[in-house]
């Protein structure tokens, strides 16, 4: 069974009260009593005018947006994260593919390699690979035989719990590594201007392209944060034992792209009925992560937060979910980011019925063809 509860946050506007604006006056630097937000100057003659503004309707005066920008952006990103994605994967192959040719000579004259043995070669590769890492640590720690026996006990066991990581673990760990990183930014009140500018996601905003990459990493709340990484490891998990490393690398970001893009634009859409509201949180890439999974395997049980005890078949729980957004959206419910929730469960469906065999094959095919490394398929 799989725990999870996915919410993408959407950061609440600094609102004024009453029916003005007061705009703050401008004084010369002086010894100031502070109340409230107001500063009062001690020793000043002349009167004080204070201007006030009837306070405007958002309907009526809507700050400027764009939308062809970010989502060309979006658009792009996208694309790129796939053809990079694409590359790495062909170059490991190739170097992988050569590796095993110096080890068996009857592999120097063949190009093909059955799928069993294949898969036999890879895990001897990597037995291999984490001996060499222990013996390059003792080698290490040979040099250094004052330290205590504890202390290099301690070593290699976490050095040979690294080594024997897989690598959806090690991909796991590290995109959960990346948001603990900016989780941890958002915690000094110093940033926060920083934080707010650039890793939330705000459709007014004149830096609203880049946001769509980083508010998928960005998490203010402790208790926002465990929720979606439970889901990026859980989830994460099956999706990256399905599509490998770096296919999924590319769809996890993707998906999150995707997302904030039609939360974007749906936003801006409806903005006469709903306030334009920043938002942050890796929710949109998670809901893919757990649409993928429930295509994949409706059968599986799935524990919601709130209801740890009743185990729910994926196939339910997805409709269920995507429910609950779609009732935030009608309802007008500001919490959550349900445009984004949505759409990345849209993606996530959507590219593990098309994705693997009509957009990832034929993008490795043709990157195989352009680097020039033969005409073998893998």
């Amino acid at each position: 069974m799989i725990p999870t509860l996915l919410t993408r946050r959407s950061t609440p506007l600094l609102r004024s009260t009453g029916n003005y604006i007061v705009r703050p006056w401008s004084c010369q630097q002086q010894s100031n009593r502070v109340y409230s937000r107001f500063r009062i100057p001690r020793k000043r003659s002349e009167p004080i005018v204070v201007t006030v503004a009837p306070k405007r309707s958002a309907s009526l005066f809507s700050p400027p947006v764009r939308i062809a920008g970010p989502v060309l952006f979006g658009i792009t990103a996208s694309a790129t994260a796939f053809v990079v994605a694409a590359i790495v994967y062909d170059r490991n192959q190739v170097t992988f593919w050569q590796r095993l040719r110096k080890r068996s000579s009857w592999l120097r004259n063949t190009d093909e390699l059955p799928l069993k043995e294949y898969v036999q070669a890879k895990q001897a590769w990597i037995r291999e690979r984490r001996q060499e890492i222990m013996e390059r640590a003792r080698q290490r720690l040979e040099q250094l035989d004052m330290l205590p026996r504890d202390l290099v006990r301690a070593y290699l066991i976490v050095v040979d719990k690294l080594a024997s990581l897989t690598d959806a673990e090690r991909t796991l760990w590290a995109l959960i590594g990346i948001n603990l990183t900016v989780f941890g930014f958002w915690q000094f009140p110093r940033m926060l201007p920083f934080m707010t500018k650039w890793f939330t996601h705000n459709p007014a905003s004149k830096n609203s392209s880049i946001t769509l990459v980083t508010s998928c990493f960005s998490h203010q709340e402790i208790f926002h944060l465990m929720l979606n990484m439970m889901g990026l490891y859980s989830f994460g998990m099956v999706i990256h034992q399905h599509l490998g490393r770096e296919q999924f690398l590319a769809s996890y970001l993707g998906m999150g792209i995707g997302a904030n893009v039609a939360s974007h634009v749906l936003s801006i859409a409806t903005r006469r009925y709903r306030p334009i509201m920043p938002s942050l949180g890796a929710s949109g890439a998670i809901y893919g992560l757990l649409a993928g999974t429930a295509y994949l395997y409706p059968n599986s049980s799935v524990s919601l937060i709130f209801l740890p005890f009743i185990p729910i078949k994926m196939g339910y729980a997805l409709p269920a979910m995507m429910g609950f957004d779609l009732a935030g959206i009608l309802l007008g419910w500001r919490r959550f980011d349900h445009y984004a929730h949505l759409a990345g469960a849209g993606l996530g469906v959507y590219y593990m019925h098309y994705g693997p065999q009509h957009i990832w094959q034929p993008l490795v095919r043709k990157v195989h063809e352009i680097r020039g490394n033969g005409n073998k398929d893998y």
